[in-house]
Parts: C-alpha cells; structure tokens; sequence
C-alpha cells in the first residue's frame, strides 16, 4: 500500500503563515465591520450600515475561503488571535478612517502574500490572495471615496448618501 505524503513542506509552511495571517486580520475584519454595521444602523445611517454588513461579509467569505486552503495545504487552522479595534468607535468619519486603515494593512499583507506564493510556486494560494488582494481594493476606493466626500460635503453628503 502507498503513503499518501503530505503537501506540507518548508516552501509550504510560508504559505500557510501567510495565509493564516491573513485569515487572522479577515476575522477580525468580520468583527469590527459588524460592530460598526449595528452602531451605524442604530444611528440611522441605513446605507452606511448596510453597506458595512455587505464588507463584513465579504471578508467572512474571505476566511471560509483562506481556512478552506489552509487545511488541503494540511495546515491548521488556529483561532489564537484576532484583529481588534483599539477603541470603540462612534464617529463616522472614525470609523472609515479605521476601516481604511485595515484595508490598507489587508493590500500591504496581501501583496507581500502573493510574492510569498509565487516564490513557493503555490499558485492555488496565490490565486485566492489575487481575488482578495481585488475585493480589498474595491473595499478601500469605496471607503476613501466616502470619507473625502464627507469631508468635502459634510452633513449634506450624510444625510444624502449615507442615511
């Protein structure tokens, strides 16, 4: 009978601190749009909130898919830690703000990620960064486009777009 061999190798392991890494900021992610979703919801901001719980999605779908990976790589997945905000937000423009900086942390990570994948010759993992690395960056011109508009146009914009 033949020994199925594992695929985890050295070139491996990289790819799956990679990828756990940003599976953990994924999750974290989830949270803090979630929060920000409910709070921007209870605030009347229902396009706004409705628009975060759609973000938090996204990147729901993100850590199903990286933990998917992760195990057929035969990694595990660990849970140990996860991207919190240091302080709770209640402004909006604090919370994009915040929101563009994870997006801005998620890209670097991402793009460091891939280089990581295709030195390993990982393609399948390089690939799904690929599509996240995409769907981040949607995330960040939205998130920018909003905060500069707000910044630009204040409450008009709020009440126009946003509520």
């Amino acid at each position: 009978m033949e020994k199925i061999m594992k695929r985890t190798n050295r070139k491996t392991s990289k790819v799956i601190k990679i990828l756990s890494e940003v599976y953990w900021a994924e999750i974290g992610a989830v949270g803090i749009y979630m929060d920000q979703h409910v709070k921007c919801e209870s605030m009347g901001y229902k396009k706004l909130a409705d628009m975060l719980e759609k973000d938090a999605i996204d990147e729901m779908k993100h850590s199903e898919t990286l933990a998917e990976r992760i195990l057929f790589l035969d990694g595990t997945v660990i849970n140990e830690k996860h991207m919190v905000p240091t302080e709770k937000q209640h402004e909006i423009l604090d919370m994009l703000k915040q929101n563009i900086e994870i997006e801005d942390e998620a890209i670097e990570r991402l793009n460091s990620g891939i280089s990581t994948c295709f030195s390993a010759g990982d393609n399948g993992s390089r690939l799904i960064l690929e599509e996240i690395l995409k769907s981040e960056e949607e995330h960040l011109d939205k998130l920018k486009t909003i905060y500069e508009n707000i910044q630009k146009f204040g409450d008009q914009f709020i009440v126009t777009h946003l509520i």
